[in-house]
C-alpha cells in the first residue's frame, strides 16, 4: 500500500509541472472551469489529479492514463499520495500536516473505504473536487462556518439508508446546547461534529475516551470528576461519564435540577431515591438555591438603592465574588463531594450577606435622610409661620399708617 501510494506521489508530482495556464485539458473541457482553487493558485493542473497527458494533439493520447473520478480507497489514495509525501509537500507548501491518509486510514471512514465502500465519505466528500478552498475560508466546506452542513449531507436518513447507523445527529444536535449556539447564534466556536469526533481520523469516541473529548473543552469539569469518586465506578461499569448524565448530540443546558433522583434528576439512572448519594446530591441542590436566592436578595437590595439614588458602585462590584462563588459551586459538583460543594457555596453566601447588609445600610442611610430632611422641613415651616405671626403683630403694634 505504501509502494502503491508513493507511485501515485510520483506520478501526480511529476505531472504537477504542468501549469494551469499550460493545461491543454481546459480546450476542450471549458465547461469544467472552477474559478479559484488552492490546487490552481499552488501551481497544479487538471493532470496532476486525473493525470493523462496534457500536451498530446488527440483525444486518445490526451487520455491515455486517465483516472476519470476514483471512488472510495482509490480517492483517497489519489489524494494521499501528494498530501503524504513530505518532500513532495515541502516545495508546495511546508505548513500543510503530511499524515492525512495516515489518520484517515484509522478512521471509521478509512477502514470502511479499504473493506471496498465506494459510497463511505472520502477526502473530495468534506473538502470537494474543483474549486477547492483553504479550510479558513468561510466558503470552504470544511470550514468551521460549515462543517455540519457538509458532515450532515452524508449523516442523514436518506444517504445513511441500509446501513445500521444513527442518522438523527442533526435533529438532536439543533435541540443541543452546542448546536443552538453555532447553528442559531452562528457562534463558529461552539463545537461541531469534528470537535468530537476530529477531522481526517474521524471515528466514534470511545467508551471512557468520552471524558477526555468533552474534557478538551471542559477542563476543570474533567479534573473534577477524574479526581472524584465517580470516576473508578464509572470506569468499572464501562460507562462512559460526561454522555451519561449529559447526553451526546442533544446535550441541553444544564440545570441544578439535574442533581437528585427527582423529576429531570440525572442521579436516578445510578441511584436510589433516599439513599446515600440522593441525600447528598438534594443537599448540594438546596444549598446551591439558597446561594442564587441569597444573591437574588443581593441585587434586589442594590437595585433599589441605586434607583434612590445612593451610591451602590463598590457595593455591585462586591457582589462579582459571590456569584462567581455559584458558577463555581455548580462546576464543583462533577467532584461529587458535599464538603467541596458547600464550603464554595458558604464562602459565596457570606459574601452576598455582607453585600446585602451594604445595600440595607444604604436604604437605612436614605430613609434617614428623608426622616431628617423631613424633620428640617417641619422646623423651617414652622420657623416661617412664627416669623410671619412676629411680623403681622409688630404690624399691628405700629397702628393705621397715617
Amino acid at each position: 500500500m505504501l509502494r502503491l501510494a508513493a507511485l501515485i506521489a510520483a506520478v501526480l508530482l511529476a505531472a504537477a509541472g504542468a501549469r494551469a495556464d499550460e493545461d491543454g485539458c481546459a480546450s476542450c473541457h471549458r465547461d469544467l472551469a472552477f474559478g479559484p482553487d488552492v490546487h490552481v493558485s499552488a501551481g497544479l493542473s487538471c493532470a496532476s489529479c486525473h493525470r493523462g497527458n496534457p500536451a498530446a494533439k488527440t483525444p486518445a493520447a490526451a487520455h491515455a492514463g486517465f483516472v476519470a473520478r476514483p471512488r472510495g480507497w482509490a480517492g483517497a489514495t489519489l489524494c494521499g499520495g501528494c498530501h503524504g509525501d513530505i518532500e513532495g509537500m515541502r516545495t508546495l507548501n511546508p505548513r500543510l500536516p503530511t499524515d492525512q491518509l495516515a489518520q484517515y486510514s484509522t478512521s471509521q471512514h478509512g477502514k470502511l473505504a479499504q473493506k471496498g465502500d465506494a459510497r463511505v465519505a472520502t477526502c473530495v466528500s468534506c473538502h470537494g473536487h474543483h474549486g477547492i478552498k483553504h479550510v479558513k475560508d468561510p466558503a470552504s466546506s470544511a470550514s468551521r462556518e460549515r462543517i455540519v452542513d457538509t458532515c450532515t449531507g452524508c449523516h442523514n436518513p436518506e444517504y445513511m439508508a441500509g446501513r445500521d447507523i444513527p442518522t438523527d445527529q442533526l435533529e438532536k444536535y439543533r435541540a443541543s446546547v452546542h448546536g443552538h449556539r453555532r447553528l442559531v447564534e452562528r457562534d463558529p466556536s461552539a463545537p461541531a461534529c469534528n470537535d468530537c469526533h476530529g477531522n481526517h481520523g474521524a471515528a466514534p469516541p470511545g467508551v471512557y475516551a468520552v471524558t477526555h473529548v468533552c474534557g478538551k473543552c471542559h477542563v476543570t469539569q474533567t479534573e473534577l470528576f477524574d479526581a472524584g469518586t465517580h470516576a473508578g465506578h464509572f470506569k468499572d461499569a464501562g460507562v462512559a461519564p460526561c454522555t451519561t448524565c449529559h447526553n451526546h448530540h442533544d446535550i441541553m443546558p444544564t440545570s441544578d435540577e439535574l442533581l437528585g433522583t427527582g423529576p429531570g434528576g440525572a442521579c436516578g439512572m445510578c441511584h436510589e431515591k433516599g439513599d446515600r448519594c440522593d441525600v447528598a446530591t438534594l443537599a448540594m441542590k438546596a444549598g446551591l438555591s439558597r446561594l442564587d436566592q441569597s444573591l437574588a436578595d443581593a441585587r434586589a437590595r442594590l437595585a433599589h438603592a441605586e434607583r434612590l439614588g445612593m451610591d451602590v458602585e463598590r457595593a455591585t462590584y462586591d457582589l462579582t465574588p459571590a456569584a462567581e462563588a455559584l458558577v463555581r459551586a455548580r462546576v464543583v459538583v462533577h467532584a461529587f463531594s458535599e464538603a467541596q460543594v458547600h464550603k464554595v457555596i458558604d464562602d459565596g453566601g457570606a459574601r452576598a450577606t455582607e453585600v446585602t447588609r451594604t445595600a440595607q445600610a444604604k436604604l437605612d442611610e436614605h430613609t434617614f435622610r428623608r426622616r431628617g430632611l423631613a424633620v428640617a422641613a417641619f422646623f423651617l415651616v414652622m420657623l416661617a409661620g412664627l416669623l410671619a405671626l412676629k411680623a403681622r403683630r409688630l404690624e399691628q403694634a405700629r397702628g393705621p399708617s397715617a
